[in-house]
């Protein structure tokens, strides 16, 4: 099983993703990457010693807003 600690890894490598990113809607993707695997992380812990729960990375999230051109 892979532990929240492993999530917060991959976590900080799409944080250092969007540092590198070339445009605003891929360092939105990231960042949003890394919220879902700082969540998981989170469902992981809490799954783990207390109740489970719907992981919030399966509910609904509104689609990202793109810039007008």
């Amino acid at each position: 099983m892979t532990t929240p600690q492993e999530y917060g890894r991959t976590a900080e490598e799409c944080f250092s993703c969007a540092r590198e990113a070339q445009t605003d809607e891929v360092r939105l993707c990231y960042l949003n990457l890394a919220q879902t695997w700082l969540e998981a992380a989170a469902w992981v812990e809490d799954a783990s010693g207390r109740r489970p729960r719907t992981p919030p990375a399966l509910m609904h999230r509104p689609a990202p807003r793109r810039k007008a051109a």
